[in-house]
């Protein structure tokens, strides 16, 4: 038995996916459209929209989709620990993530890791950043 991390996006999941193949060099496994996939489930308009994703980053295996429902798609309650070997790449995703999103804690030492921050990325899902000691 094992639990993986499912994402809902409002709409902007095919953009989310962008972000992190650019950030975290993700491998795309699988993308189902709403068009492909059951008929009464298609949105208005929203065929070309993402049924079903699962990216690849690093070890990890994410689930992601565009659930429409009448409210914003909200990340809250939980963040992604993400473990980076080098400073350098640390540096280099928090960077990219920070684009149209807010740091939380700007990436510094810690006690427990050379190098830690937070960061929400556009679509509101809290990156950790840590490069251990």
């Amino acid at each position: 038995m094992y639990i993986t991390t499912y994402l809902f996006f409002d709409g902007r999941c095919e953009e989310a996916i962008g972000l992190y193949e650019e950030c975290f060099g993700a491998e795309v496994l699988f993308v189902m459209r709403y068009k492909d996939g059951p008929p009464h489930l298609v949105p208005p308009n929203g065929e070309e929209l993402i049924f079903h994703a699962t990216v690849k980053i690093g070890e990890t295996v994410l689930n992601m989709s565009d659930m429409l429902d009448l409210e914003p798609a909200s990340f809250t309650g939980f963040g992604l620990l993400i473990h980076v070997e080098t400073v350098d790449r640390a540096e280099t995703i928090f960077g990219k993530l920070s684009i149209e999103g807010q740091v939380k804690l700007a990436l510094e030492p810690t006690p427990w890791a050379r190098l830690y921050g937070i960061v929400v990325d556009k679509f509101g899902v809290t990156w950790k950043i840590q490069v251990n000691r």
